[in-house]
């Protein structure tokens, strides 16, 4: 075991998707770097959660107990980050009142805007800028509202495993930690690109989440998040599509995408291989149609900018041919990240970095 001078507090994380859930022990140093110490990865017992709710903690919980007795976790404090389909996020532009109560302006504006039970959700808000708008001063407030139901089913998962809940997190709150830091990509761009993308803005990018079941679109101006939105497509879709066209089963399908992605040979293609193409393309298409539209809202009902680039984190991200794609349809440089491109991160030696991949939202929430 490698021990690092910087550290002073030891966590476990747990993202319970979908499909997998992600454990991981973490150090963290007092200026927020991250040393991964050990992670697992087990598969979602199949009706374990239903809108985002954890309903079955006993089955998550054993699957849970099972990775963290494998990779011999002894620490106790525990941060976890829910599941995004049932978070609901909003911009609001409020009117800026000097000495008025902006929490109860918030709920108000809440109260009229969302067709929610106030008391039975949890809400947060952030003042993104204060802007003008037909000469009355505004406040740009991004809310986000859950269900405290299914928050303690979180941290019903945390008490039952006997750790000490920390926090109960979003996804986007951990990407938004993440991408508050330097990211270092392969730029890998042409001539053509570089001035082609010069004009536009670098301030503004969004970091799309691939996942199994979900796609979040996250935007973020001057590295503060300003939109997310959850499109209930994902990767397991293409799947589906595969073995509905072929008649084959869902893993061989996961087999067949993984092998073939998005790139087509240039020649002697086979009848399958188009099919596969095909399946591929139409879910991505679709998933596409979606963020296109998030940046539309974004910049047209949000106040906010064109998108400059985009970031494509997640184990849906790894396609063959994803980012080309991304690329000639948004007309933007998109950047593939893992953990190992974020600074600050650094990893045990003998871990498999190749599944780093997937662990970006269950590492974020450390911060």
């Amino acid at each position: 075991m490698v021990t690092l001078p910087f550290i002073k507090n030891s966590l476990i994380s747990i993202d319970i998707g979908f499909r997998n859930i992600k454990i991981v022990e973490v150090e963290v140093g007092k200026n927020n770097e991250i040393f991964i110490k050990n992670f697992g990865i087990a598969s979602t017992p199949k009706g374990s959660i239903k809108n985002g709710a954890i309903k079955d903690v006993k089955s998550v919980t054993n699957e849970i107990k099972k990775v963290m007795n494998e990779i011999n976790v002894k620490t106790k404090n525990a941060k976890i980050v829910m599941s995004g389909t049932n978070i609901i996020s909003r911009i609001f532009l409020i009117d800026h009142i000097p000495g008025q109560d902006l929490s109860v302006a918030v709920r108000n504006t809440i109260s009229q805007n969302m067709p929610i039970d106030m008391d039975a959700h949890q809400i947060d808000y952030k003042v993104l800028q204060e802007l003008k708008e037909n000469g009355s001063s505004k406040l740009k407030v991004f809310v986000t509202a859950v269900l405290k139901s299914i928050i303690q089913s979180y941290i019903d998962i945390l008490i039952e495993l006997g750790l000490k809940p920390i926090s109960v997190d979003i996804p986007a709150n951990s990407t938004a930690k993440f991408f508050n830091r330097d990211i270092m990509v392969n730029e890998n761009e042409t001539w053509f690109k570089k001035k082609k993308y010069s004009k536009l803005s670098q301030n503004t990018f969004a970091v799309i989440d691939f996942g199994s079941e979900t796609t979040i679109v996250n935007i973020l101006r001057d590295r503060v998040l300003e939109f997310n939105k959850v499109i209930l497509r994902g990767s397991s879709n293409i799947d589906e599509a595969i073995a509905a066209k072929l008649y084959k089963k869902l893993d061989e399908s996961e087999r067949l995408k993984k092998i073939h992605g998005m790139e087509l040979p240039e020649t002697n293609v086979s009848e399958e291989q188009e099919i596969i193409y095909q399946c591929i393309k139409g879910v991505i298409d679709d998933i596409a149609k979606q963020i296109y539209q998030c940046f539309e809202f974004y910049e047209k009902r949000c106040y906010g900018d064109k998108v400059g680039k985009i970031y494509i984190i997640g184990g849906g991200s790894l396609l063959k041919g994803l980012r080309d794609y991304l690329e000639d349809v948004f007309t933007v440089p998109v950047y593939p990240v893992s953990l190992l491109s974020i600074e600050g991160i650094e990893i045990n030696q003998g871990l498999d970095s190749e599944r780093l991949n997937y662990l970006i939202n269950s590492v974020g929430i450390t911060l």
